[in-house]
């Protein structure tokens, strides 16, 4: 398994923030590669695929199909990790996706819709269900995301056009695996490319300086 984070040129300012946080909180995560389109993040492997938003899918297509691993932890450039990642949980549920299950989301489950599994703390996606096909921090068999990306579009076009191929979507049941901040509906780091409030107390915590001006906040 190889942890993948989505990101682009204009974060590069996120990047010291999410490596000071993974490092405390996931210190023997497996390797870090970075997608971008021309720059290259010092800290981790960076694979460069410059195409514009309107073509972030063949961007992460073309990055996938250089990674050998065929289990792909995705997680976002703002995903800043909050508390100590259940790594148990994560070696269990990376000998459990298999088959026709195309991704396990980390998220906590939020529709009462799904379904329970013998997997324990997973539920399964209903097929048709709001957000069944979800960018977010999970992992997934690459093959089956690079299908479920296939078309080029930007990001926001793959949740919104919500193409599950026939595949089958799984969810976290239980505790937090990783916990970024994220809470079901509400945003808790960048929202719309601005800071969230939410996020200074917690840099502070931590011990991370960022000049919140350049990006401003969204209220």
């Amino acid at each position: 398994m190889v942890i993948l984070v989505l990101s682009c040129d204009k974060n590069e300012d996120l990047w010291q923030p999410f490596r000071q946080l993974i490092e405390k909180y996931y210190p023997n995560h497996p390797e870090i590669i970075y997608a971008t389109e021309t720059k290259k993040n010092p800290y981790y492997k960076t694979i460069c695929k410059n195409y514009p938003i309107e073509k972030w899918t063949k961007r992460i297509r073309e990055t996938l199909n250089e990674i050998n691993d065929n289990i792909i932890l995705t997680m976002m450039d703002d995903d800043f990790i909050r508390k100590p990642v259940d790594i148990e949980r994560i070696e269990y549920l990376k000998g459990q996706i298999k088959g026709n299950m195309a991704a396990i989301y980390f998220e906590k489950s939020f529709d009462k819709g799904d379904i329970e599994t013998d997997i324990e703390g997973i539920k399964q996606r209903q097929h048709g269900s709001d957000y069944e096909v979800c960018i977010n921090c999970g992992i997934w068999q690459k093959d089956k995301l690079i299908n479920i990306i296939s078309r080029d579009s930007d990001p926001w076009d793959v949740e919104l056009n919500q193409d599950n191929k026939g595949y089958d979507f799984y969810i976290n049941s239980g505790e937090y695996i990783i916990d970024w901040g994220y809470k079901t509906w509400v945003y808790a780091n960048i929202c719309r490319g601005k800071w969230c409030r939410e996020i200074v107390p917690f840099f502070e915590k931590e011990g991370i300086e960022v000049d919140y001006e350049k990006r401003g906040y969204a209220d």
